[in-house]
């Protein structure tokens, strides 16, 4: 199990293999469950439900080269021929020997396992329809059989939805090994969600919220993400960090740490340089309604949300400057690699050391694990 001076990556991703669905999928949806077809002049195309995705362009277009950084996707020339997904992935992404393997080699003692086409093809269909759940459940066991190599190093991350099932379903993933379960970050009403997060925290789990990041964006206007078919890509890429926050606020608004006061939450590539300006904001805002006498407010000042208990972390990449961070903020966050998605360092630790040699060594050893063994045990 872990400790606090263990390398913790709090944001790893595997990528789906082509078989999962046909082989783990109820039989029922195995015609018509998600894959990837080929596609060479255009990129590989993934189908939901026999239908190609909104969201993505194109799966893969490049193999990756040992050693070296995962090329993005998103860079690749808009013609010519593209590598299939299946050679585009490393054999990291989907065997748990070869990801073991590599944590060795990095020098990173855990991972937390994310999905990459499953935070996508959610968005696409409603994540409470019995399709969802096939693929949701198709997921989580073949996730365990993956993980099984080493569950304790590699951890991983259910998927789930607000089912009207949930408390069944929570319990069948805790009694198969999960501790961890994910939702979309992004949700901005939690106000149904009473059943959910009362099973989380009479079973103990995790829950985290990962923001999606979609490689090939087609023209795709969200009212949630600001993003739009007008503006640029300057524009649309900075507001992705907008998830975060409006999910923050949600929670909050809804009291969630008030009534479930067991439960920990980790956000995942929202960044977390906007927190402090976040919290001012928070923090006139609920002064300035509990002086109008403003109903359903959360209990305490939002600042102790942060500051008096283990409730919010965040997990963070090498674009921030964690040295301009406050202490209280440094409590929160935890190292994360995004390995093995395109753009990712052919060394993330090494990548690591002079972000972490500037801060002081308790800060340091709090960033590089000590703040995960928090939100793990």
């Amino acid at each position: 199990m872990w400790n606090e001076n263990d390398a913790i990556d709090t944001d790893g991703h595997v990528m789906e293999p082509l078989w999962l669905w046909p082989q783990y999928v109820e039989p029922a949806f195995r015609d018509r469950c998600l894959q990837v077809v080929r596609d060479p002049a255009d990129g590989d195309k993934l189908l939901i439900d026999g239908t190609p995705s909104r969201l993505i362009r194109r799966l893969g277009g490049v193999a990756p080269r040992d050693g070296h950084e995962i090329l993005d996707w998103n860079h690749l020339p808009a013609t010519g021929e593209f590598v299939s997904y299946r050679d585009s992935c490393t054999i990291t992404s989907w065997n748990g020997p070869a990801r073991l393997n590599w944590l060795d080699q990095a020098g990173i003692d855990a991972t937390l396992l994310f999905p990459s086409l499953g935070l996508i093809w959610p968005r696409e269909i409603d994540p409470i329809s019995p399709y969802a759940e096939a693929h949701f459940d198709a997921y989580n066991r073949w996730l365990l059989d993956m993980t099984s190599a080493a569950p304790g190093r590699l951890i991983p991350v259910a998927q789930t939805a607000f089912t009207p099932y949930l408390s069944t379903r929570l319990a069948a993933l805790a009694d198969e090994g999960f501790g961890h379960v994910m939702l979309p970050a992004g949700l901005t009403s939690f106000a149904d969600a009473d059943l959910f997060f009362a099973t989380v925290q009479d079973l103990g789990l995790v829950v985290h919220l990962h923001k999606v990041a979609i490689p090939h964006f087609l023209p795709s206007s969200s009212g949630l993400s600001l993003r739009s078919d007008a503006a640029g890509a300057f524009f649309n890429h900075v507001n992705e960090t907008l998830p975060g926050p409006l999910c923050l606020a949600a929670l909050l608004d809804t009291r969630i740490p008030d009534r479930f006061p067991g439960i920990r939450f980790a956000f995942h590539e929202c960044n977390a340089g906007w927190l402090p300006s976040w919290l001012d904001r928070a923090q006139e805002s609920w002064e300035t309604l509990r002086r109008n006498k403003a109903d359903r407010l959360p209990n305490r000042p939002p600042a102790e949300y942060f500051t008096e208990a283990d409730t919010f972390f965040f997990s963070i990449g090498l674009g921030e400057d964690v040295t301009a961070m406050p202490a209280w903020l440094r409590r929160r966050l935890m190292l994360a690699t995004d390995y093995p998605h395109p753009g990712t360092p052919a060394d993330p630790t090494a990548e690591w050391k002079p972000v972490l040699d500037r801060l002081p060594p308790s800060d340091a050893r709090a960033l590089q694990g000590g703040n995960a063994h928090r939100l793990l045990t």
